[in-house]
């Protein structure tokens, strides 16, 4: 059991089932209903797997990092607990997996190929330029982006539509705040390593401001996606709602002389667009 839990901690198994769902998310859309079925959930595997494999791969690469921060120094390759061997061993055959599965599911190797690129930007790209850059996050957002694209191809999306390009831009825009509270939440951290820190830059006042627009444009992004379903007067209310008061929150929380709880902000922001997609995909079924 506690190798299981290793193993599972290596490939940052919570992170990734974001990433199932927004994938899942992204073939319902290209289904034009609430989806269901195996191909549905087979195409938020294939990519949970694929991703999981690129975190294992991550936890592989950075074992040494991880060392030397507090809120990494418990994770297995560092404690001991699994080899580099061993992890290189189960990002091979997640990833092995995972393109698999994306093939089978989209019959299409370009698809599969779109899913290779992904693990390409995280791993060859975001991975070595985090620790040279701290512009590192907007490959790395661009990746994250990739997976809901991945399931609106499998799910028989045209590759060049507005719909995916609302994807892209709904999920880029989440990744760039999202990264943001993590360096609030665990800035002490940051600032004892020699990564480079946008805590170096701005200030914590100042950076904190830079939500204000970021989350603004996300909420419109949001906000885009009643322009092409139609939706009943709940689900608007729903989606409308959810939008606002996230972009309300972030004001306050930019604004406010308070010391916020970086931590609870982190968790409001993803909630916020687990209740998007859920809402949008739900609503499709009226």
């Amino acid at each position: 059991m506690a190798s299981l839990l290793s193993r599972l901690k290596l490939a940052k198994v919570q992170l990734c089932l974001l990433i199932w769902c927004s994938t899942m998310f992204g073939y319902a859309l290209a289904q034009n209903n609430a989806g269901g079925g195996l191909a549905w959930v087979l195409s938020g595997m294939g990519v949970f797997l694929l991703a999981t494999g690129g975190a294992s791969l991550n936890s592989l690469q950075e074992h040494q990092l991880d060392a030397t921060m507090q809120r990494t120094k418990g994770r297995p390759l560092v404690q001991g607990r699994l080899s580099k061997t061993e992890a290189l061993v189960q990002a091979v055959l997640l990833i092995a997996c995972g393109l698999t599965i994306i093939y089978f599911v989209a019959q299409s190797f370009s698809v599969m190929l779109v899913g290779a690129v992904a693990l390409v930007l995280y791993n060859g790209i975001y991975t070595p330029l985090k620790s040279k850059s701290v512009w590192a996050v907007f490959p790395g957002a661009l990746c994250g982006a990739i997976p809901p694209y991945i399931g609106w191809l499998s799910g028989g999306g045209a590759a060049l539509s507005f719909i995916p390009m609302l994807l892209f831009s709904l999920f880029i825009l989440w990744q760039i705040p999202h990264f943001w509270l993590v360096i609030l939440k665990h800035s002490n951290d940051y600032l004892d390593t020699e990564l480079p820190n946008l805590l170096l830059i701005f200030k914590e006042e100042k950076l904190k401001r830079f939500f204000i627009t970021w989350i603004g444009a996300l909420v419109v992004t949001m906000l885009m996606f009643l322009t092409q379903f139609p939706y009943t007067g709940v689900w608007q209310l729903i989606i409308v709602t959810n939008s606002l008061v996230l972009f309300l929150a972030f004001v306050f929380f930019s604004l406010g002389k308070k010391d916020w709880n970086y931590g609870i902000f982190f968790i409001f922001l993803n909630m916020s667009i687990v209740i998007h997609m859920f809402a949008v995909v739900a609503g499709m079924k009226v």
